[in-house]
């Protein structure tokens, strides 16, 4: 299967989690609990060794996008912070996580905590309003917590549908010199 194909069934993928994550959100009231379906996506694309550099930046960047298109937020917070998360996968280069579905859920909830406190930071210093929108020590870290536990806990369920759509790619030879 094509590099195109793969992508585009990524995107497809991504739309998909979208998706669902804007009907879990309305029809389930489990606010903070709410997870971001599209950070395992990008963790995976970030350690895996098959994935190329500028395509899994080009995915990050669209996947991102539509977060940004599907949540409402502020444009190109969300784009931020997923190609920012996918350059920290890359850059860990933490390649046996992708072996266990107990290191699974641990690198998303770590990665999960990262990219919240990315976006509430971002959002700290780009907000209009109050110089720090989400009150309390408490509140601030339910509000880290919650969406990384729920995310961590929905991550062996989308690694195997990533690693579907890519395992049909020719494996990458590495360079010997």
């Amino acid at each position: 299967m094509s590099p195109w194909t793969r992508s585009a069934l990524l995107v497809l993928l991504g739309l998909g989690l979208l998706l669902m994550q804007s009907v879990l959100a309305t029809v389930v009231p489990i606010y903070p609990f709410i997870p971001t379906l599209i950070l395992p996506v990008l963790i995976y694309l970030g350690v895996s060794p098959e994935v190329h550099l500028v395509r899994g930046a080009l995915l990050a960047f669209f996947l991102g996008y539509l977060y940004d298109l599907f949540s409402g937020n502020l444009m190109s917070l969300q784009t931020f912070v997923a190609v920012a998360t996918f350059m920290l996968a890359r850059g860990a280069g933490l390649r046996l996580f992708l072996r266990s579905p107990s290191f699974q859920v641990l690198l998303t909830f770590i990665v999960a905590c990262l990219a919240g406190g990315a976006t509430i930071a971002l959002r700290t210093i780009f907000a209009d309003n109050a110089p720090f929108p989400f009150g309390g020590v408490r509140e601030t870290a339910t509000l880290l917590v919650a969406p990384a536990l729920a995310t961590a806990l929905a991550a062996p369920l989308v690694f195997p549908a990533v690693q579907r759509i890519e395992s049909a790619a020719p494996k990458r030879q590495e360079a010997t010199s």
